[in-house]
């Protein structure tokens, strides 16, 4: 079966490039898909993470992240002119390649995917909210006229989904709000990129989060609450591993609160699994999510979780008390006592952690895979 995957590109180290990867060389291991991943963006950068060699990888090199900065007119002037250039090249490609199934990860060709006129079945996993749109650009503007601009986002992307085969969805949450509008709603969750038999140091007085350095993972808010944190158990430190456009930020916050000797900013990590394993719990700070694979990941590692109940994810995820803790979204007090609850009680953490593990199991490769392959069965029998 020839499967035919679109994302903006694969040099970012982030959840959903991992688990595009992992899910991508699981399928070409089974002998039974033939897949190829269009970029746009790629630039000649390497892949972050390992892809099968048997994985044709093909970037058109439009670079829409070039004019991401341009004013606005410009910048929508430059927008459509690509987004031309790229349904014409990818409708050529998918003729060419006699595509079976073509799968968007919800980028640039979203918005013609249906238009596309070479025989295959067009669906799209998405692995934001609904309303990520709006929320990427409250994010960083207020006011009436750009929570006017989110709506109108928002349409659109309902708008350009609803004919696809199918629309698969990270979580139960996420599907009542687009069953309001859509008949063609799956959900299938992402997997666990890696097995974990080992167990954390529950007690390594070190707390981890995991993200990219921008407005979304908040991390000015899990500054804020370190702060709390720091005033009452300044033996215990916070990692921080990422990259993104407001290291800057970050570092002058970490500065001005006098957390130099126990908040760190690390960069980017190619073994993240070792460094859940030597931290005691983690903790996530986001203002929206999809289904957050840091959460999962964690999970499988054994550490018990603190996050902000944001929309969607960490509620499918942490059962309260159980394996974690849900913080209502923004409230720092909140988040630094959830924290400070579990530095202060060992047996809790210890007691978390073996449900974590336990809770973990339902996002492994072999359950979650065959799903996908009994999805593609259904699309081609269709």
């Amino acid at each position: 079966m020839k499967l035919v995957y679109c994302v903006p590109a694969l040099y970012n180290p982030g959840g959903m490039e991992r688990v595009l990867t992992e899910k991508v060389n699981y399928l070409v291991n089974t002998g039974k898909y033939d897949i190829t991943i269009v970029t746009t963006d790629q630039n000649h950068r390497p892949v972050y993470f390992l892809l099968d060699d048997r994985i044709q990888l093909v970037d058109f090199g439009l670079n829409f992240e070039e004019h991401f900065a341009a004013g606005l007119v410009k910048k929508t002037w430059l927008h459509y002119k690509k987004l031309s250039l790229y349904k014409k090249k990818l409708q050529e490609y998918l003729v060419k390649c006699k595509a079976d199934i073509c799968i968007s990860l919800c980028g640039k060709e979203i918005d013609f995917l249906t238009s596309l006129k070479d025989g295959s079945r067009k669906m799209a996993e998405i692995h934001f909210s609904m309303n990520n749109r709006k929320q990427f650009i409250m994010a960083r503007h207020q006011g009436f006229l750009w929570s006017c601009l989110g709506d109108f986002r928002t349409w659109q992307l309902k708008r350009a989904t609803r004919g696809l085969e199918r629309l698969v969805v990270l979580t139960n949450q996420d599907a009542v709000d687009w069953q309001k509008t859509h008949k063609n709603v799956v959900v299938i969750s992402n997997p666990i990129p890696f097995n974990c038999p080992e167990k954390p140091n529950l007690n390594s007085k070190r707390v981890i989060a995991i993200g990219k350095l921008d407005e979304q993972k908040g991390y000015d808010y899990l500054l804020e609450a370190w702060k709390l944190v720091h005033a009452r158990h300044a033996d215990w430190q916070l990692d921080i591993f990422g990259q993104g456009p407001w290291r800057e930020k970050l570092e002058a916050c970490i500065e001005e609160n006098a957390l130099g000797d126990s908040a760190f900013l690390h960069g980017t990590t190619t073994d993240v699994k070792s460094e859940y394993l030597k931290s005691a719990f983690y903790v996530m700070s986001s203002r929206y999510e999809g289904l957050p694979m840091v959460l999962i990941e964690a999970m499988a590692c054994g550490l018990p979780l603190v996050s902000f109940d944001c929309e969607c994810g960490p509620r499918e995820v942490i059962k309260e008390g159980e394996n974690g803790f849900l913080v209502p979204m923004g409230n720092v007090e909140k988040l630094a006592g959830a924290i400070c609850r579990l530095i202060e009680d060992g047996k809790l953490r210890e007691r978390m952690s073996v449900k974590a593990k336990e809770y973990a199991s339902r996002y492994s490769l072999e359950n979650i895979m065959p799903k996908w392959m009994n999805l593609f069965n259904e699309l081609i029998e269709k």
